[in-house]
């Protein structure tokens, strides 16, 4: 075995590693960790790959579509741990659109549809660092958006799991602008050494390495903020100071705005909490201290503004809107919706079809 043959199998082992650590968590961190399993994973594939092919070998050909999901997975998982909006469905699709482009591209020159490849093998791997920092990139601006919504809001540091992204965006960013910096200097030919790969390959290693020593000095980092406060004592404070709040309640305002949790009928306190990253209890620490208000009341104040845009734009029934609006029983959402809106539904389809004039001067309840 080579010396390159060598680094690459160390870094393929340490990414493999990475991965049966993940997989070893407990369903909801794994869950959580999904996506840097995944990035971890597919660095590793790439790594075995490149040990078991030549650069001419079919097999090798199937570097190119694996790594253009790097920096997709690398993308969501930062997502996943920060505040930005969720990512949907049809947003997913479009990441890896790229990687299916070109696995799709592949499969055709293979089967002799496309008599030549429309991009030669060589060009599409030097293609491949520039790519997936353009999605690093991405992501560092976020962070950074994030760590100055933290200390404008309370002037803290910021929590350790956001130091953590920080810390693997640099990194990313030095191996790739190292990667990139390596194929200049073999296409201009200012490297004399540049036939081997294996300066880059130190370099992944040393990546690695680097990203394992940050675990092991904040192993917290990969689990969720759940179970790192459910291993306090039950009544303790949770010690949530103003910059956790902060962080906490705009993602759990993303959560019930953008993508309208409210709406499940059977959302539960607990399930919420785990959505937002906090156990039961200091959600509910969170929901009172800082918000004014208990669970039920937060959850159906979104349900009875639903609730009332239904009202006003539609000729539903009322027992549908209900429904509609993530109420699970009709007398639940009578109850709620005279709470806080001092008037029964029916009354307030009334008035709101009311002339403006007439609406305001009878007007009961106010505004949420």
């Amino acid at each position: 075995m080579s010396f390159q043959d060598l680094i690459l199998a160390s870094s393929a082992t340490t990414c493999l590693l990475f991965a049966f650590l993940l997989l070893s968590l407990d369903h909801k961190s794994r869950k959580n960790n999904r996506y840097l399993l995944s990035y971890f994973a597919l660095i590793g594939l790439v790594q075995l790959l490149d040990i078991a092919s030549g650069t001419r070998d079919t097999l090798h050909l199937f570097i190119v579509p694996i790594a253009l999901m790097l920096g997709p997975f690398f993308y969501l998982y930062v997502g996943s741990q920060t505040l930005h909006q969720t990512v949907s469905q049809r947003q997913r699709y479009l990441l890896f659109l790229p990687a299916g482009l070109f696995l799709l591209h592949l499969v055709l020159v293979k089967a002799s549809v496309l008599e030549m490849p429309l991009i030669a093998h060589k060009t599409a791997l030097m293609i491949l660092a520039p790519a997936e920092l353009a999605y690093v990139i991405v992501v560092y601006f976020r962070l950074k958006q994030t760590s100055h919504f933290l200390n404008e809001t309370s002037g803290a540091s910021e929590p350790v799991k956001l130091r953590w992204l920080h810390s693997l965006c640099h990194l990313n960013m030095l191996i790739l602008v190292f990667e990139i910096i390596y194929h200049i200097s073999y296409s201009t030919g200012a490297l004399s050494v540049a036939h081997s790969r294996v300066f880059i390959n130190i370099a992944l290693q040393l990546f690695l390495l680097l990203i394992a020593w940050r675990v092991i000095r904040s192993p917290e980092v990969i689990y969720t903020e759940q179970q790192r406060l459910a291993v306090r004592k039950k009544y303790q404070k949770s010690g949530l100071t103003p910059a956790l709040s902060a962080y906490y309640g705009r993602k759990l305002d993303t959560l019930m705005n953008d993508e309208q949790l409210f709406l499940d009928s059977e959302l539960t306190l607990g399930t919420l909490a785990e959505r937002v990253g906090l156990n039961p209890h200091n959600l509910s620490q969170l929901l009172n201290e800082h918000v004014g208000t208990g669970y039920h009341d937060y959850v159906n104040g979104f349900r009875v503004r639903q609730a009332v845009e239904l009202l006003t734009a539609t000729d539903y029934s009322v027992e549908e809107i209900a429904f509609r609006a993530g109420f699970g029983t009709r007398a639940s959402f009578y109850a709620a919706f005279k709470k806080h809106r001092q008037l029964t539904p029916a009354q307030w389809r009334t008035q709101s079809q009311r002339p403006d004039s007439l609406r305001q001067s009878n007007s009961t309840g106010p505004e949420e």
